[in-house]
């Protein structure tokens, strides 16, 4: 059964903008806890089919630059240490960070610039997004934290 959040989030990566807000603008707390496990879910199991840990640092800091620039009109929504992090957590190399606003915007461009970069089928849009509530799901027994990355300081230096 496809829930609220799990249909919001398929609308957010099916390019169905209106449809989106226009779940999340119903959402109860419940839901809205949902949809951010499902988006860092759907985050992990996407940069894993991109990277591996322990590649060559520039590889991300090129992809963040590359989503920020798509996604990130103004240069201020998408703190580039955090988005660089969420990388690396899903990875295994960092410490979980919490949902909080920031954290939520930078793995959705993050999710849409992974997933838009790979351009995938309807069938394997569907594929990431049972993988991702199961890795939510795991997540929520405590099993597999799919939660992605603190801030640090920027690997650039």
């Amino acid at each position: 059964m496809v829930t609220g959040p799990q249909a919001a989030l398929r609308g957010l990566l099916a390019g169905r903008l209106r449809g989106h807000e226009r779940r999340l603008s119903r959402f109860a707390e419940s839901d809205w806890l949902r949809y951010a496990d499902l988006l860092a879910g759907a985050l992990l199991v996407a940069v894993r089919r991109r990277f591996v840990a322990g590649q060559d640092r520039a590889l991300v800091i090129r992809f963040v630059a590359s989503v920020r620039e798509r996604y990130d009109a103004t240069g201020r929504d998408v703190d580039p240490v955090l988005a660089e992090a969420l990388v690396w957590a899903a990875l295994g190399e960092r410490p979980p960070v919490p949902p909080d606003t920031a954290a939520i915007v930078a793995r959705t461009v993050l999710l849409l610039g992974l997933l838009e970069d790979e351009g995938l089928t309807d069938r394997e849009l569907d594929e990431i997004l049972v993988a991702a509530s199961h890795a939510a799901d795991d997540s929520t027994h405590g099993t597999n934290r799919p939660q992605t990355g603190a801030p640090v300081e920027s690997d650039r230096q």
